[in-house]
């Protein structure tokens, strides 16, 4: 019969045990199921009696298949070909680590009185069993072996089965009868008088397991004591025994019995993968801010993931992982993941930008500086009817930003400006005109020109008046004699300067540049009087403009 996805559990012809002693069910999963043989062969063969009624044991074949449903299993045994039992086991109640687990079950379930790997009959079976009908006044009918016991955890590495029995559990021999309930009952007379048929035998029995894969097991019953070693191999488990070690020492034929078994069932097909989640934020390392939008690749599964939020949960079977995340601007994150069974890890992966990325940040940086201080500069030009230097900084403005509404507005809004302001300028050159101020006259002509060089009224009229104003007479200019000037002092300069500030401060601008014209006079380099003069010019250009 071709076995796949074989993984051997610790026991051979019945239901789970550790080599005969039943232990709690293993095939724990529903539709699990696995086929077990064993073979063994006495240690020693010869016989110095051959005529004699004792024989030594031959050597025995069996093997069974196993099937698991849940909480429980059952197993078909055969024997020899002509002899079959059935057996179950049941867990009665769970235990988790360094816990006690309890558990029964019925083995040899059989349609005869007396059941023995050899055979079934009073005249079938091992030395011992025969011994019984010999020496010990017979053995009561089994039928069924029934028993229930209990098996404690340290850990995972080690634990123990105590349990009672019927059947196949109770030894009627001078040694083993102590072990059944018949001692306390019988007495002495265990060899003259009728064994009872419900009389129940102790069992008990231990493993230790090694981080290697290999496993020792011991255990005794009413019947025999047995050793033995298993190896969990990848996809088989070989198991060597050493049973009926009482007999080490005892006249021949009485022999122990060398037992190998393997068995194979399909675990790995039905059972479940043990899972484990892991919640991952994905954070930029110098901001802390979630990335949206990043993909995340586990190299191990070969599946790929969005975050749209920045974060993300995944269930995955509990091993490790490589997890790769990646984003635009940002240097790919590779981490190494180990996802446990039945826990949530959270994690959090720092994402450094790129150096490209970077570097394009404190460029738009920049850009974004330099819209803002021509956009200023627009609006202060704007204000003070500098047209020309107006538009030059929105167009400044558009060129790093062209969707700058902001800029597109005060550049739609310049020619009503122009017009406003050619407007203001002609009609106060014109009255200046009438009022013979024609040196005034002259500059706001001059201003209209400045917005318009094609206003021909501007320029005749600037011709004109500069004529009517070279044919004016000057007055004679009378001389007086000089008086010898004093040198002003440091602090003379600053008690003029502070009085331009008085007057700027009172708006009264005329008289502000007048007194800033004369301290740069005495000191040309004069830092305040030139900041100063600068301002009161540009105050003196909007309020001439109309504004």
């Amino acid at each position: 019969m071709l076995i796949v996805y074989l993984v051997i559990i610790s026991q051979l012809c019945r239901t789970s045990g550790y080599l005969d002693v039943p232990t709690v069910p293993q095939y724990d999963i529903k539709g699990m199921w696995g086929i077990t043989t064993m073979f063994s062969f006495p240690m020693y063969s010869n016989d110095p009696n051959p005529n004699d009624s004792v024989f030594v044991d031959p050597k025995d074949f069996s093997m069974a298949f196993k099937y698991g449903f849940g909480k429980g299993e059952v197993a078909i045994s055969m024997f020899t070909p002509t002899t079959w039992v059935a057996s179950v086991g049941y867990l009665l109640k769970e235990a988790k680590e360094n816990g006690t687990a309890w558990f029964c079950g019925v083995d040899d379930i059989s349609y005869a009185k007396h059941i023995s790997t050899l055979g079934a009959g009073d005249n079938d079976g091992t030395i011992e069993e025969m011994s019984y009908n010999k020496y010990m006044n017979g053995r009561p009918w089994e039928l069924f072996s029934g028993y229930i016991a209990m098996q404690k955890y340290f850990g995972k590495l080690a634990n123990f089965v105590l349990g009672l029995g019927r059947g196949r559990f109770v030894g009627y021999g001078w040694r083993s009868h102590i072990f059944n309930t018949d001692f306390l009952v019988l007495g002495n007379d265990y060899r003259t008088k009728d064994h009872s048929w419900w009389a129940l035998g102790l069992f008990m029995g231990g493993s230790l397991k090694f981080p290697v894969g290999l496993e020792m097991s011991m255990e005794m019953d009413g019947r025999d004591a047995n050793v033995g070693l298993k190896y969990h191999f990848p996809v088989v488990t070989a198991t060597i025994a050493l049973c009926k070690v009482e007999y080490l020492g005892n006249f021949r034929p009485w022999s122990p019995r060398w037992t190998f078994g393997l068995e194979g069932n399909n675990r790995s097909a039905v059972s479940a993968p043990k899972i484990g989640s892991i919640e991952c934020a994905i954070r930029d390392q110098t901001t802390k801010e979630l990335l949206a939008n990043c993909v995340v690749d586990i190299k191990e599964v070969n599946k790929r993931y969005r975050a749209p939020a920045g974060t993300f949960n995944l269930s995955l079977p509990a091993g490790n992982y490589t997890i790769t995340v990646s984003t635009p601007n940002y240097v790919d994150y590779i981490a190494k993941v180990s996802v446990k069974s039945g826990l949530k890890s959270k994690l959090v992966f720092n994402l450094k930008k790129t150096e490209e990325a970077i570097q394009r940040e404190i460029a738009a940086m920049e850009r974004e500086k330099s819209i803002k201080t021509y956009l200023s500069q627009g609006k202060i030009y704007f204000s003070e009817g500098n047209l020309k230097e107006a538009k030059k900084a929105f167009d400044m403005v558009l060129s790093l930003d062209p969707d700058n509404v902001e800029a597109k507005n005060y550049l739609g809004n310049i020619e009503t400006r122009k017009t406003e302001l050619i407007n203001a300028y002609l009609t106060e050159a014109r009255n200046r005109e009438k009022a013979n101020d024609f040196t005034k006259a002259i500059e706001f002509y001059q201003k209209v020109l400045d917005l318009d060089s094609q206003n021909t009224e501007s320029s005749e009229a600037i011709a004109r008046l500069k004529t009517k104003v070279a044919k004016e007479k000057k007055p004679p200019i009378t001389t007086k004699p000089k008086e010898p000037v004093k040198k002003a002092t440091a602090q003379d300069i600053e008690a003029l300067y502070k009085k331009g500030v008085s007057y700027f401060s009172a708006n009264n601008f005329d008289e502000a540049l007048k007194v800033f014209n004369q301290v740069l006079a005495l000191d040309p380099n004069h830092k305040g009087a030139k900041d100063y003069k600068k301002r009161t010019e540009a105050r003196l250009k909007v309020l001439k403009g109309g504004e």
